[in-house]
């Protein structure tokens, strides 16, 4: 028998809300790419609630990085610890939610993970809120619930952190979620340490002129999806020590321990995340500090794909940046052109040297050199 809400009015008759269900998948859709918030965040970390945002609809995956796209995803959203969280949305009388929608997410999770990039998904986001007449940063701030700008760099950072773990949630989205695919979603949180799954049942009530809309999240089990699960992990801030630790070899770390000491003699400033460091200068030319060097552990890849000892700019491109700072970052960047160790990085607003610590081991002191130069340059901006 069909649930039934009822509705009394100011004279007290009561008026029956009767299920119903949507009468299209692109309803539901867009009704969730309209409002994130039906996939009610706070079922899904009582102690932590998400809160979402969208990225876009229909986010293409590629079945390599240097393929074209091959799948269509019906929802990208993220929350507020930059974990990227894949929606697929059926209704509950479509017979692909009992078995193939699951095949079809998981294909999508292993080849999404692969092939994008946080550079690529800020700019999904960026242009998809021009589109919409949107700030992106004012977005942001309502994401992360910031009194004053949010430092957007350090949060793309984090959603490269957490591509290149494969640190992602999924969750299938209907009208009615059948119980077998509810076992699989649970089998599936168990089996998946990095991964979480669920499912968010939401139901549609209708009266004579109103819509009620309930949802129920299907899936979660406390012991396994308490804040350890994904967002405190996401939230990690390494220090020196503990990023130290986490390099493989004493070479690495006195590679790292060398640029981190001229860095910090020239006055830069450490941005620490979860699995690396941004080496900073102020300069009067900027608001905020500006990025011309990452540490990552060997095997991680931050934000852009940079990787292990890198030296570049993150913001070339980017309007509003001022002309004479483009050019002097550009000038930065050109500076090692001709450096045949080092592999170049280079995607839309991103540029970067990459050097590998063995090898910057054996040029140590060109790389100081170099980055104390542009460090107090800068500095003099």
């Amino acid at each position: 028998m069909a649930e039934r809400i009822y509705t009394k009015d100011e004279s007290g008759k009561l008026a029956p809300l009767e299920v119903e269900p949507f009468s299209t998948e692109d309803e539901l859709q867009a009704l969730i790419a309209n409002n994130p918030e039906l996939l009610d965040g706070e079922q899904v970390r009582p102690d932590d609630p998400r809160r979402w945002i969208l990225i876009t609809r229909e986010k293409g995956i590629a079945e390599s990085s240097d393929s074209n796209e091959r799948w269509s995803l019906d929802h990208l959203i993220i929350d507020q610890d930059a974990v990227p969280t894949l929606v697929e949305v059926k209704r509950g009388s479509n017979r692909e939610i009992r078995c193939e929608i699951v095949g079809q997410m998981l294909e999508y999770a292993a080849h999404a993970a692969q092939t994008w990039t946080a550079s690529e998904l800020r700019q999904t986001f960026e242009s998809a809120s021009d589109e919409q007449g949107l700030e992106p940063i004012e977005r942001l701030a309502a994401l992360l619930e910031a009194d004053e700008e949010p430092d957007a760099d350090a949060y793309w950072e984090s959603v490269a952190t957490n591509l290149a773990a494969k640190r992602l949630r999924l969750l299938f989205v209907a009208d009615e979620i059948p119980d077998p695919l509810a076992r699989v979603i649970e089998f599936l949180n168990a089996q998946m340490p990095q991964i979480e799954v669920l499912a968010v049942e939401i139901k549609q009530y209708r009266g004579e002129s109103l819509q009620t809309l309930v949802p129920r999240v299907i899936g979660r089990n406390a012991a396994l999806f308490g804040p350890s699960r994904s967002g405190a992990r996401s939230r990690r801030k390494l220090t020196r020590d503990t990023f130290l630790q986490e390099l493989p070899s004493k070479v690495a770390r006195r590679v790292a321990d060398r640029i981190l000491d001229i860095s910090e003699n020239s006055g830069a400033i450490f941005f620490w995340g979860s699995a690396g460091v941004s080496i900073r200068m102020r300069c009067s030319l900027s608001q905020r500090p500006v990025s011309v060097a990452w540490l990552y552990p060997p095997g991680v890849k931050g934000l852009h794909g940079f990787a292990n000892v890198s030296f570049g700019a993150n913001i070339l491109g980017y309007e509003g940046i001022d002309p004479k700072l483009l050019e002097f970052l550009y000038g930065w960047v050109d500076e090692f052109t001709e450096v045949k160790f080092a592999s170049l990085i280079d995607v839309k607003g991103a540029k970067a040297w990459s050097v590998s610590y063995d090898v910057a081991a054996k040029h140590l002191e060109t790389l100081t050199d170099r980055l104390t130069g542009v460090l107090l340059n800068m500095k003099e901006l």
